[in-house]
């Protein structure tokens, strides 16, 4: 439908394509790296291609970011298991099958929406205003060579908004279902608490140094240093050769009145439209004949917005008269949007045919606008004027910085000096994590190539994405190894007294729940049980109990007479003993008109994605994706 085609994603819209894509994505999105080797393809979607170069620089973004969250992660191996990258490759696929659909259905994203989105967004701005040096900080800080590649991802970014805010627009919420939520979400929920906390036996707990010996000696596999690799390095960087090269004022007048020149494109109308959908098995000839008829109703003024109501099988648009809002040019499929700017202001076109069946059109009003100011522009045109002449620049530097690197494998100086790069040190890392460029599966693993580690060898220039090229050699090597004892010494004397004081907590906390379970009346008159009583429900705006508590008071039941008294271990350690006294309906009355806007929305949002991920996995289906594991 025409609402499938037309920009109509919102601020929300990343909320949605996260719980269709399952990983969210970064905070830049996917970047793209390539080296100078073949790029070996682990599954093809359409036209795309998914490549072991790119999804080995998504699975290191994913990993940096959960690493970032949790360090803890480090040590589990969660994050090199087969069951993460497969996740994370899911996760890539399932973008590319959605944006296999924005390209079916012809989903569009002007060059000025995404600038625009990016002079509005608050992580770019100083007091208020787009602050460039800051734009550009955040590039560098995700490894971005300057802003295009942040660009093209952004504008791919909005036309997945599109695609899932079409679903989400068409999908039905019946009121029982807004009801129902609103009753479990209000049920006042009434219950008695015990804590045991764990943290009130640390104090008591004495571990001894042969407690602490003989745990390194059991454990000593978890005390292991991986083999560990520093690097010196060299970065070419578009974004620095980009900033070092100055523009004249006169190529910047000359490219501002070009942008003038081509302003026409901006123009905006306000249009409606009646669809007379033929992709559902209705017959071309009955429904042209149709909108014929309905053409000649309104050119002898018949009501648009009456007719749209009543015959257009737009469900995004019908409820509201037809209307589509201001629409630019390029945002609709190529006969709609041609009809559209024919058009003047008032007139009814003929029935236009597309792939989604016959369109009758008004423009209701012609929105002239202006070009943008020279001061407004000028940033963006010098990027756009830097950015072209670096990268003829950088071409050029890194042709030659190849050779060197050939010719002088021993040593990054002389490639260095040539392209007037500093050769930098790395931190020592691992195969598996690193900080800093270490933090790239891609610079890893040339780190710990035979070429650069055995032979001792520059690594080959590697592109790590658009116009950032980098090479490296081995610095210094160290070989696995146990940790001395003195290093995580302190680390296993706490591990111990976490561990002990959690478990005194338990057995303190199961001789009261046994008493609870005998004789709770008993239990709470003892001066020397601290039982608290508490009234909860969803819908509350103070947090009264921990996210634990509350998630196990949620799922307990007073029909269930073994689910009355709960105990369980949170994830401090602290025990807790529940016992459910009370189940009460909510009073919907006192439920405010937002939150019940809200529920709605969370229900509509609900069923459009779960609409998107049935039709992702039809489409999956029907592709017969093959997928070379053997490359994750």
């Amino acid at each position: 439908m025409l609402t499938e085609i037309r920009d109509r994603s919102s601020g929300w819209f990343a909320w949605i394509i996260a719980a269709i894509i399952i990983i969210p994505m970064a905070f830049f999105g996917v970047q793209q790296y390539a080296d100078t080797q073949a790029r070996p393809t682990i599954v093809e979607i359409g036209d795309a291609k998914i490549t072991q170069p790119d999804f080995q620089a998504r699975l290191s973004q994913i990993q940096n970011q959960r690493l970032a969250q949790n360090p803890e992660l480090a040590s589990t191996g969660i994050l090199n298991s087969k069951e993460f990258k497969t996740s994370v490759l899911q996760s890539m696929m399932n973008q590319e099958l959605v944006n296999y659909v924005a390209n079916k259905f012809g989903y569009e994203v002007s060059d000025k929406q995404v600038t625009n989105e990016i002079l509005q967004d608050p992580t770019f701005q100083t007091d208020g205003q787009f602050d460039q040096d800051l734009f550009n900080a955040q590039m560098a800080r995700y490894g971005r060579g300057g802003g295009r590649t942040y660009k093209t991802e952004l504008k791919s970014s909005q036309r997945l908004g599109q695609v899932v805010s079409g679903y989400e627009e068409s999908a039905l919420v019946l009121p029982g279902e807004v009801r129902r939520l609103l009753e479990i979400q209000a049920e006042q929920r009434r219950f008695d608490l015990i804590t045991v906390s764990q943290s009130d036996f640390r104090d008591q707990i004495e571990v001894s140094d042969t407690d602490i010996e003989q745990y390194y000696q059991d454990n000593i596999d978890q005390f292991q240093n991986p083999d560990r690799v520093s690097v010196e390095y060299v970065e070419l960087d578009i974004q620095r050769v980009a900033e070092g090269i100055e523009i004249e004022e006169a190529v910047l007048q000359e490219a501002y009145e070009s942008y003038k020149s081509g302003y026409e494109s901006d123009e905006t109308r306000t249009t409606r439209h009646i669809l007379l959908s033929t992709n559902d098995g209705e017959s071309e000839a009955a429904q042209l004949a149709k909108a014929e008829e309905l053409v000649t109703q309104l050119r002898q003024g018949a009501d648009f917005a009456t007719l749209a109501t009543e015959n257009s099988d737009d469900p995004g648009s019908a409820s509201n008269g037809g209307s589509l809002g201001d629409v630019e040019r390029g945002e609709m499929v190529p006969e709609f949007d041609e009809k559209t700017f024919a058009l003047t202001e008032g007139e009814i076109s003929d029935p236009v045919k597309t792939q989604f069946g016959y369109h009758i059109i008004q423009v209701e009003k012609i929105n002239a606008t202006e070009p943008e100011p020279f001061a407004a522009k000028r940033f963006e045109l010098q990027e756009e004027e830097q950015l072209r002449l670096a990268e003829e620049r950088v071409a050029e530097l890194a042709e030659q910085m190849r050779n060197l690197l050939f010719e002088n494998p021993e040593s990054l100086a002389k490639a260095a000096e040539m392209a007037e790069l500093e050769v930098r040190s790395s931190d020592l890392f691992s195969r598996t994590e690193g900080t800093g460029i270490a933090s790239n599966e891609v610079v890893r693993e040339a780190a710990f190539s035979d070429a650069v580690l055995t032979d001792g060898y520059n690594s080959e220039l590697i592109e790590l994405t658009d116009g950032v090229y980098l090479a490296l050699r081995k610095k210094e090597f160290n070989s696995a190894a146990p940790k001395q004892l003195d290093e995580v010494r302190a680390q296993i004397k706490s591990a111990l007294i976490n561990e002990r004081a959690i478990a005194l907590a338990k057995q303190t906390g199961d001789d009261l729940l046994a008493r609870a379970n005998s004789d709770w009346s008993s239990l709470a008159q003892d001066s020397a049980v601290k039982v608290e009583t508490y009234t909860v429900s969803m819908l509350d705006t103070e947090r009264k109990v921990s996210p634990a508590v509350m998630s196990e008071v949620i799922k307990m039941r007073l029909d269930d007479t073994a689910t009355k008294v709960k105990s369980f271990t949170g994830l401090n350690g602290d025990f807790h003993i529940v016992r459910l006294t009370q189940i009460a309906p909510g009073d919907l009355a006192n439920v405010s008109d937002a939150i019940k806007d809200a529920t709605r929305r969370i229900l509509r949002q609900r069923n459009g994605t779960a609409m998107v991920e049935a039709y992702i996995d039809g489409l999956s289906d029907q592709l017969n994706l093959e997928i070379n594991e053997d490359l994750l």
